[in-house]
C-alpha cells in the first residue's frame, strides 16, 4: 500500500503513534493524538559501506529506495528496500487488542520487532554487493522538550538496552492547522508522563551518539524468526479528566495506574504476558482478514479501528468506580450520543458492556421538560478534559432520545440483559414522553426539538420541522420503549406507547411518499423556523430540498432490524426508497447527505446505509472504494487527517466513527440476534450464496475460551452452496436451509 497516515493506539489508555511519512516525523505522545508532539524516529540500518538508510519518520537521513506500508487491524508494517546491498528491511508496530480482556487491552504498551532478509535485485538497479551476513540496526529518537537518557544492556535481567523518556505534557488539545480553542486554553493544566523503550535482545546497545539503540543482527531468509523484538511502554499516574457524577466533580485517572502502578509495572507486565498477548491480538487480526472483504473495505476497517482506539478513555474516579468514553476527533467531545449510535453495532460484536457503561453515563446528563412532563438527554457528556457538562452548541432532543432508546433495546435483545432496563425504566418512560409530545399537532412527526447531528446540512435536513427521518426514529424509539416495557411486564404502559407507534406509522409513510422516495420533510415553511446555530430566523420563504432524495430517512431502523423488531414502514418502500437516494445522491467519495448536495457525504452515514441496505437485500455494487479514495486523499501529500468522515467543507478528522465499518461483519452475514424471543434465544444468519465465504460471527464468541462461531458457505462443484456454522456454540437458524441443530427460516 501506498505510504499516508496511519494510527496505532492502545485502548483506553491514549498512548499511541500517528505516522506522518509524508512530513517525515510521527506524532507521540503517552496521551495520544491532539496531545502529540513531532518525533523523529529514526529507524534503519547501516550497510557494509557505512552508507545508512532510513525510513521516512524522521528528518534526516537517507530513506530507502523503496518504502510501503501494510496494515492489520493491530498492526502495521513498513516495508522498505535497499537497492545496494539487495535487503528487504521491515519495522513492525503492534498494539495488542483482544475482546473483552481488560488486562490485556489497557496495558499502555507497544511491540515492535525489525527484521532483515534479502532479496533479488530491486527494479533491475545493479547493487553494489551482494547482501551481506550481518548488517547493523538501529532505532534512535528525538523529541522536543523531553528529557532522554539511553542506557547499555541490563546483565541482571538478560535484556539489552533501553530509552528513557520523560516530558511534560500540557492538557490542551490541539489541531495543526487551526488555533488553540479558548476554552480549551483557559482550562490548562500540565501531567507528567515516562516512558520506556526495551530491547529483548540482549546484545543491543546504545549508539554512539547517545540518542537511541543499536544492534547487529544476522541477514536471515524471510520467516527464519531472527529479529530484533523492543517494547515500548508508558506511563501517566496524575489525574487526567475532571468527571460530574451525581452532582460532584471527581478527578479521574487512566483505570490502568491502579492496575500497574508505575512504568516498571507496565514494564514487566509487558515484557512477562508478551508472548501471550500478541497471539491472542493476531489471533483477533485472523478471525477479521479471513473474511471476504474487498480490499478498500479492509483498509477501512483497519485504519478505522485503531481510529476508534485512539479517542477512547478508560479511566477511574476517585470513588473507583468506572468512566468510559470517547472523543468525538477533533470536536473533542466525550461519548457524543449520535456518535455512539452509530458505534453499537461493533460494541455489540466486541464489548457490550462498553456500551452498557455509558447507559448509565448519559443517564446523568438529563434536562427537565416541565411542559411534556418528559425530559431530554444531553448530546454529549463533556468537551476536552471537563466531561462535568455538555459541550455541543444545541440540543438534540428527539435525536439523542430516540438513540438512546434504540440503543437499549438492541444491547438488551443482542445481551439478554435488562438490568439497564429496569435500572432506568423511569429515564426510558420520561425520554418516550417527551417524544410523544413533541408531534404537536397530532401529524405522527416532530415539530419541537428537531435539531439533529447533520450539522452541515441544508436547513431542512438539519433542523426542518416534520423531518421524515426524525419522524421514523422517533416512532422506532417509541416502539422500543413499549418492547423493553413489555420485557419487564410493565404491559398497560408498554401499551400505551405502542399504540402511538400503530395510530401514526401508516400516517408517516404515506404522508412522506413521493413515489420512489421519502421526502427530506413534509413541512417547507420556515415561518417561525430558526437556524440552529445562529438561532435567528430563517429569511427565506421556503425550505430548499424538503422533497429531496436523502440517505436518512430509514436510519433508525436498523438495530431494530438486527435484533429482530417487527417492521414500523412497508420494506418495500424502504427498499425503494434507499435505492433511489443512492442513484440521485452519489457523488465521488459517496453519497451527500441529499440530492441537493451530493459532494457533502459522511463516510459513517454511508456505511450505516449501506447496512440497512443489505439487511434489506437491497445492496448493489459495493461503494467502499469511494470511501477509501477520501480517505487516500486526506492522508497523503500535505494532509494528516487519519479516519476523516466528512469532505473538505467540514473537520471530523480523526473521528472514531469510522468503526461503523465492522458492521460488515454483522450484515454480510445478515446476523439478528434475539435473545428476548418467546421461547428463548432466536439467531439467525443470511449471507449471500454463491461464492465461498468465511464470516466470525463475533457477537457470539466465547472470548475467554477462545470459541468463535464462524458462518461458513460452501459450494460444490455444481456452485450449489450450503451453508455451516462451524464451532456453534448456541442454536443459529440459517435462512432457508435446514438440517440438525438448526431451524429453517423462510
Amino acid at each position: 500500500m501506498q505510504l499516508m497516515s496511519w494510527s496505532i493506539a492502545r485502548f483506553g489508555s491514549r498512548f499511541g503513534l500517528l505516522f506522518e511519512p509524508q512530513h517525515r516525523r510521527v506524532r507521540h505522545s503517552a496521551l495520544g493524538r491532539f496531545l502529540d508532539q513531532p518525533l523523529d524516529m529514526t529507524v534503519g540500518l547501516e550497510g557494509p559501506d557505512g552508507h545508512v538508510r532510513v525510513l521516512p519518520l524522521c528528518q534526516e537521513g537517507q530513506v530507502f529506495h523503496t518504502v510501503e506500508q501494510f496494515e492489520r487491524a493491530n498492526s502495521i508494517t513498513f516495508r522498505a528496500y535497499s537497492a545496494d546491498y539487495q535487503l528487504r528491511f521491515e519495522f513492525n508496530i503492534h498494539s495488542v487488542f483482544y475482546p473483552q480482556d481488560e488486562s490485556l487491552c489497557l496495558l499502555p504498551a507497544l511491540y515492535l520487532e525489525v527484521r532483515i532478509n534479502p532479496t533479488n535485485p530491486i527494479r533491475g538497479i545493479t547493487p553494489k554487493c551482494p547482501p551481506p551476513e550481518k548488517v547493523k540496526l538501529f532505532l534512535k529518537i528525538k523529541r522536543p522538550d523531553t528529557k532522554i537518557a539511553v542506557y547499555g544492556p541490563n546483565e541482571s535481567n538478560g535484556f539489552g538496552g533501553c530509552i528513557e523518556m520523560d516530558y511534560d505534557v500540557q492538557m490542551v488539545p490541539q489541531l495543526d492547522h487551526q488555533p488553540v480553542n479558548e476554552k480549551l486554553e483557559a482550562d490548562s493544566r500540565t501531567v507528567s508522563v515516562s516512558e520506556r523503550i526495551i530491547s529483548l535482545n540482549p546484545d543491543a546497545v546504545a549508539s554512539a551518539d547517545g540518542t537511541g539503540l543499536e544492534l547487529v543482527l544476522p541477514v536471515s531468509e524471510e520467516g527464519s524468526g531472527v529479529k530484533w523484538r523492543m517494547v515500548w511502554g508508558a506511563f501517566c499516574g496524575d489525574p487526567i479528566l475532571k468527571v460530574n457524577k451525581d452532582g460532584q466533580e471527581h478527578a479521574a485517572k487512566f483505570r490502568y495506574a491502579s492496575l500497574w502502578p508505575s512504568l516498571d509495572d507496565v514494564m514487566h507486565a509487558a515484557i512477562k504476558g508478551r508472548d501471550e498477548r500478541l497471539v491472542l491480538s493476531r489471533n483477533f487480526e485472523k478471525l477479521l482478514e479471513q473474511t471476504p472483504l474487498r480490499a478498500a473495505q479492509r483498509h477501512l476497517l483497519n485504519q478505522s479501528w485503531q481510529q476508534y482506539l485512539s479517542n477512547t478513555f478508560w479511566c477511574e474516579l476517585e470513588d473507583h468506580s468506572d468512566w468510559f468514553s470517547v472523543w468525538d476527533g477533533s470536536r473533542f467531545l466525550h461519548s457524543s450520543l449520535d456518535v455512539e449510535y452509530n458505534l453499537t453495532p461493533m460494541y455489540l460484536s466486541v464489548w457490550p458492556s462498553l456500551l452498557s457503561l455509558q447507559f448509565d453515563q448519559w443517564a446523568l446528563r438529563v434536562t427537565e421538560h416541565p411542559e411534556s412532563g418528559g425530559v431530554y438527554l444531553a448530546h454529549d457528556l463533556g468537551f476536552g478534559f471537563d466531561a462535568t457538562k455538555m459541550g455541543y452548541d444545541h440540543d438534540m432532543p428527539v435525536e439523542e432520545n430516540s438513540n438512546y432508546l434504540l440503543m437499549m433495546q438492541a444491547y438488551a435483545h443482542w445481551t439478554g440483559d435488562l438490568t439497564g432496563v429496569r435500572k432506568h425504566e423511569d429515564l426510558l418512560l420520561k425520554l418516550a414522553d417527551y417524544l410523544v409530545w413533541t408531534d404537536t399537532d397530532d401529524s405522527g412527526f416532530p415539530s419541537k426539538g428537531m435539531a439533529n447531528t447533520i450539522d452541515d446540512a441544508l436547513a431542512a435536513q438539519q433542523f426542518a420541522r416534520k423531518q421524515t427521518y426524525l419522524a421514523i426514529k422517533r416512532l422506532a424509539g417509541l416502539s422500543a420503549v413499549s418492547d423493553l416495557l413489555m420485557q419487564i411486564n410493565k404491559t398497560e404502559l408498554s401499551q400505551q406507547y405502542q399504540s402511538v407507534v400503530d395510530k401514526y406509522a401508516p400516517i408517516v409513510e404515506s404522508t412522506a411518499w413521493r413515489g420512489d422516495h421519502f421526502a427530506v420533510c413534509v413541512d417547507g415553511s420556515t415561518m417561525g423556523l430558526r437556524d440552529a446555530w445562529t438561532k435567528r430566523p430563517l429569511t427565506e420563504d421556503e425550505l430548499v430540498g424538503a422533497d429531496a432524495y436523502s440517505i436518512y430517512s430509514s436510519n433508525g431502523l436498523l438495530l431494530p432490524m438486527m435484533c429482530g423488531q417487527p417492521w414500523l414502514i412497508c420494506r418495500d418502500k424502504v427498499r425503494k426508497d434507499m435505492i433511489s437516494s443512492v442513484r440521485e445522491t452519489l457523488g465521488h467519495y459517496g453519497c451527500g447527505h441529499n440530492d441537493k448536495e451530493p459532494e457533502n457525504v459522511w463516510i459513517s452515514q454511508n456505511l450505516w446505509r449501506d447496512h440497512l441496505m443489505r439487511y434489506v437485500e437491497a445492496s448493489g455494487p459495493n461503494r467502499a472504494q469511494g470511501y477509501w479514495d477520501m480517505q487516500v486523499m486526506s492522508n497523503t501529500s500535505q494532509q494528516s487527517c487519519g479516519f476523516v468522515d466528512t469532505y473538505v467543507t467540514n473537520n471530523l478528522c480523526f473521528s472514531p466513527r469510522g468503526a461503523t465499518a465492522l458492521g460488515y461483519l454483522l450484515s454480510y452475514p445478515r446476523i439478528i440476534i434475539d435473545r428476548l424471543a418467546p421461547g428463548g434465544a432466536r439467531i439467525c444468519v443470511n449471507p449471500d450464496r454463491g461464492y465461498a465465504q468465511r464470516w466470525p460471527l463475533l457477537p457470539l464468541a466465547d472470548w475467554k475460551a477462545g470459541k468463535i462461531p464462524v458462518c461458513v458457505v460452501d459450494c460444490d462443484d455444481e456452485n450449489q452452496s450450503h451453508v455451516v456454522i462451524e464451532t456453534q456454540l448456541e442454536s443459529v437458524i440459517i435462512h432457508g436451509q435446514e438440517e440438525s441443530g438448526t431451524g429453517m427460516i423462510g
